[in-house]
């Protein structure tokens, strides 16, 4: 049986000016392997079951522990939509995760709950946004019926609003190819794309992945 290995946790409150890049619904371990070599800082597997990037606990637990033996480490953030949290808690223990993305109608309560170890993921559009939002969020586009963008853009003005008092990971619909201006625009803590980079759901295009990556470290080198 593989046990989960411990990645360094001072990551977790890293904040240094590095742009935080998530590559988010990997399926192989190859392609998060690949990912880290070309700068993601964190690296999300997807648990909610109707996903068609969904990784059970036994793959999950395989890439995750073979990322832990990384000289550099990512972040691994398993997402949830609408579980519980005994749930989530057992599944960040089992796989060793870092953190948990909350992408579905969970409640303040039990965001609460789970504290640094837990973000949550909100919808700009028609859904409403609490009054006062956590110190980390993701800003995804609202699509009716979807708890996920669907690779619709955000509203990058409202999310520039919220960047300028929180941080974030701007996500919805981002591209190689318009990477650099929503950075620019927005002035996000972080991104994170899936579908932008795909060759299908789960699997990641080498090319498009290394194009990503590098036009978002480009934009951060040249703002410093």
């Amino acid at each position: 049986m593989l046990v989960p290995k411990c990645v360094n946790s001072h990551r977790l409150t890293n904040t240094n000016r590095i742009m935080k890049i998530k590559i988010c619904g990997l399926t192989k371990i190859e392609d998060a392997i690949l990912a880290v070599s070309l700068g993601a800082t964190h690296i999300g597997l997807n648990f909610f079951p109707p996903s068609p990037r969904y990784v059970g606990k036994q793959k999950a637990l395989s890439i995750a522990n073979v990322l832990s033996e990384l000289k550099d480490p990512p972040i691994i953030v398993g997402i949830f939509v609408n579980e519980s949290e005994h749930t989530i808690r057992q599944a960040m223990k089992e796989v060793g995760l870092q953190l948990a993305q909350l992408h579905g109608d969970e409640s303040p309560e039990l965001i609460n709950r789970l504290g640094p170890d837990a973000f949550k993921a909100y919808r700009l559009g028609k859904a409403t946004l609490p009054d006062k939002l956590p110190d980390l969020c993701l800003l995804d586009a609202y699509v009716k019926g979807k708890y996920g963008g669907a690779g619709h853009i955000a509203d990058w003005e409202q999310a520039a609003s919220i960047a300028r008092d929180t941080q974030i990971f701007l996500a919805g619909g981002l591209t190689p190819e318009n990477i650099i201006p929503a950075i620019k625009q927005v002035q996000p803590w972080g991104v994170d794309v899936a579908s932008g980079i795909e060759i299908e759901p789960g699997v990641k295009d080498p090319q498009l992945m290394h194009t990503f990556i590098s036009n978002a470290l480009s934009v951060n080198k040249d703002s410093n």
